[in-house]
C-alpha cells in the first residue's frame, strides 16, 4: 500500500504562508477600487498592503486582544489582517502622490512668505507692523 501522508516540508511551507492569506487577500480586493494604477503601481501596492498586513496586522490584533473579554478568536485576527491590508493599500496611493509633490518641490513644504507678499502676523524683522510708529 501506498503512504499517502502529507509532506512535512509542505505542511512547514502552508504554516509560514498562511498567516498573510487574509492581508494578501485585502490587498488585492483592494485593488477593484483603484483604476489609475499602472501595472507596477499596482504590484507595489499590493506589496504594500501586504507589508502592512504583516507587521501592523499583528500589533493590531495583539492590541485588540487586549481587550477581547476571553481569548480572541482567529476569524477576529484574520479580519484585522485584512482590514489592515485592505486598508494599507488604500492610503498608498495619496502617499505615492504626496511623495511626487514633495519631490519635485521640497521647499514648497516651508511655506513662509518673508517681505511684501508675508501675512499680517509675520514681518522679516520680527516687529508687529501694526504697532510700528
Amino acid at each position: 500500500m501506498a503512504d499517502n501522508s502529507p509532506d512535512p516540508h509542505a505542511l512547514v511551507g502552508l504554516k509560514i504562508i498562511v498567516p498573510y492569506v487574509p492581508g494578501f487577500a485585502g490587498a488585492v480586493l483592494a485593488l477593484a477600487f483603484l483604476d489609475k494604477l499602472t501595472p507596477r503601481g499596482r504590484m507595489l501596492a499590493v506589496v504594500v498592503g501586504l507589508a502592512a498586513a504583516s507587521f501592523l496586522g499583528p500589533a493590531l490584533s495583539a492590541l485588540a486582544d487586549l481587550f477581547w473579554p476571553d481569548k480572541m478568536p482567529a476569524e477576529v485576527d484574520g479580519a484585522i489582517k485584512f482590514l489592515t491590508g485592505l486598508l494599507g493599500m488604500g492610503c498608498l496611493p495619496p502617499f505615492l502622490a504626496w511623495t511626487r509633490k514633495v519631490a519635485g518641490d521640497p521647499l514648497n513644504l516651508l511655506k513662509i512668505q518673508i517681505g511684501q507678499g508675508a501675512a499680517p502676523s509675520v514681518s522679516p524683522t520680527g516687529t508687529n507692523p501694526e504697532v510700528m510708529p
